[in-house]
């Protein structure tokens, strides 16, 4: 429960790497088990072929054994040998005897070359004497031995190693067929080239090992040096196998006893080469899952930051909103995907363009309200009766020679007539300008050295066309609260300039006792109210902005004690 609980709080781009990863590894486990299974079935199957090989091998051996014992019963009953010996036992000395004794050699060459393995044919008389055959005659039997022995069975066939010699050697008693007497006439010896036998009869490996044991002892071995009598293994079905350690070496050792003799053969198959191929697989598997858990820890981080990224790019978005902001220019354009994370960042910017939309109108209802409330305000003056008067009072003025009642008087006239008789929305900096001077000639009447102005315009853009009552209003917002809470005055000066000929700048600054920056945003909230003509800054950044977009509007400077700075920006536009 606490791992389902520490799991939720993680984000989707790690819940998704947690989980492939987490699948990685239970996949990783089921092959480790699958291969460890399969791996053990493979060697099982190797040691029982290796087994059934063996005993292939040992009936081949055994028919070549049985082979040579039937040569030796042939040898022993032929005519040609037992009327040899006997009349070498019979008439030792004479001449006939030794002619006797060459042709029986000749004779035993002839059996000797019946089978290419046979490295040498021997006839031991009962006089002791020697007659022997083959390629090899120089052969050392261990005559004390075997040949009691062979008189001991009475003429069965005897089978003796010859250590570190890898002969084998068959051992019969040569009995007196005549008359059925079964004396012993001597005895034959078969010696067998085991490593010509074994080459010639099996398909070996050069790896491999084999062994022949007769009673415990070694009669045959191939390069295996180390063996001892009581390392092998011993079935109770006389065959199987088992692995055991020689020189420091695994081996499977598989191991089959003679089907007629008391010889048991022993193949010693390197574990290495049973276990070679599974550790080649072993060491790709390795190599392959590393490889797929970089691959999995790539691929995994890469998609979940593809199904993440937008959920957090919409989430920003929601952020946006959540602090006020809907422009467009707010949010960056990007190519949504077709997914459903795709259609939400549609769906969500199609209702952040339907709120811009709605703030517009109730926006651009908001200004039509607030024009008809100033048409309605102009509306209630008679702009005749108002001239009529202003110019009446005009002549009495210079009648009666007041030089300051008619100037002021014609300065109010006229920018009452400017601001009256011009109905478009926009008019040239030049008209501008005069509505500006002529609220500036009356002004100075009233504060006279307490108010320095100051017009700084260039005469090649006053044809260009500012919203109407843009400048005024701003210069009469500096007098209000720059020159009358001064008792040493204010200076306040007007910038006309043009950067690049793009955008028209009109800076309006004053050297008034300013405001802290808390106060600026208030007023462009509206919570501030003009002292003046009821047009505030907030209507006119609106009406700008409304106009001509927004990139354009109004930007405000100040500082507590070091006065005012109000920044116009309007595009170039010609009248």
């Amino acid at each position: 429960m606490k791992i389902k609980r520490f799991f939720f709080h993680f984000k989707i781009k790690d819940k998704i790497f947690s989980i492939m990863l987490l699948l990685l590894v239970v996949f990783c486990m089921i092959g480790i088990f699958a291969f460890h299974y399969f791996s053990r079935m493979y060697e099982e199957q190797i040691y029982k072929e290796s087994a059934k090989t063996l005993q292939l091998s040992s009936a081949v051996l055994d028919n070549e054994l049985q082979k040579i014992e039937q040569l030796s019963f042939q040898i022993g009953t032929d005519n040609f040998v037992q009327n040899s010996l006997r009349q070498i036992i019979k008439n030792p000395k004479l001449f006939e005897t030794y002619r006797t004794k060459d042709k029986l050699i000749e004779g035993l060459v002839t059996f000797a070359t019946q089978e290419r393995y046979i490295s040498s044919l021997q006839i031991i008389d009962n006089q002791g004497g020697t007659y022997i055959a083959g390629y090899n005659t120089k052969i050392k039997h261990n005559a004390e031995e075997i040949v009691p022995l062979a008189l001991s069975k009475e003429g069965a066939n005897v089978w003796d190693g010859m250590e570190h010699q890898n002969k084998l050697t068959a051992a019969r008693m040569i009995r007196e067929k005549k008359n059925i007497s079964l004396e012993s006439l001597g005895t034959l010896m078969i010696t067998i080239d085991m490593d010509k036998l074994i080459r010639g009869s099996l398909k070996i490996p050069s790896d491999n090992g084999f062994v022949i044991v007769k009673d415990e002892e070694i009669v045959y071995r191939s390069d295996l040096n180390e063996l001892k009598k009581h390392s092998f293994p011993k079935g109770i079905n006389e065959s199987g196998y088992e692995i055991m350690n020689v020189d420091g070496k695994d081996y499977l050792v598989a191991f089959q006893d003679s089907g007629f003799s008391n010889l048991t053969y022993y193949r010693f198959l390197p574990y290495e080469t049973i276990t070679e191929q599974t550790t080649i697989i072993k060491h790709w598997m390795v190599l392959y899952l590393f490889f797929m858990i970089l691959l999995t820890i790539f691929l995994s981080r890469r998609a979940a930051s593809a199904l993440s990224k937008p959920l957090e790019g919409l989430t920003e978005k929601m952020k946006q909103v959540q602090e006020g902001r809907f422009e467009p220019s707010e949010f960056r354009e990007e190519k949504y995907s077709n997914d459903e994370v795709g259609q939400l960042h549609k769906d969500f910017q199609t209702m952040i363009n339907k709120i811009n939309i709605l703030i517009k109108e109730n926006y651009e209802k908001q200004l039509m309200i607030k024009e008809t409330e100033y048409k309605a305000l102009q509306a209630q003056i008679n702009p005749h009766f108002l001239y009529n008067t202003l110019d009446s009072i005009n002549w009495i003025a210079k009648i009666n020679k007041q030089p300051k009642i008619y100037i002021m008087v014609e300065a109010l006239g006229n920018m009452m007539r400017n601001i009256i008789s011009k109905k478009a929305p926009l008019i040239s900096i030049r008209e501008e300008l005069q509505i500006v001077e002529n609220y500036i000639t009356i002004q100075k009447y009233r504060y006279q050295e307490r108010l320095h102005f100051t017009l700084n315009s260039l005469t090649d853009i006053e044809h260009y066309l500012i919203p109407k009552l843009s400048i005024q209003p701003i210069v009469e917002n500096a007098i209000q609260h720059g020159v009358e809470v001064s008792e040493l005055g204010c200076s306040i000066t007007v910038d006309i300039y043009t950067l690049d000929n793009e955008n028209l700048h009109i800076v309006v600054e004053d050297n008034g006792p300013g405001m802290n920056q808390g106060t600026i945003p208030s007023i462009f909230k509206g919570e501030i109210k003009s002292k003046g003509t009821g047009i505030g800054l907030r209507n006119i950044n609106d009406r700008i902005k409304l106009m001509f977009g927004s990139s354009y509007g109004i930007q405000m400077e100040s500082e507590k004690g070091k006065g005012t700075r109000v920044i116009i920006t309007l595009p170039s536009k010609l009248g």
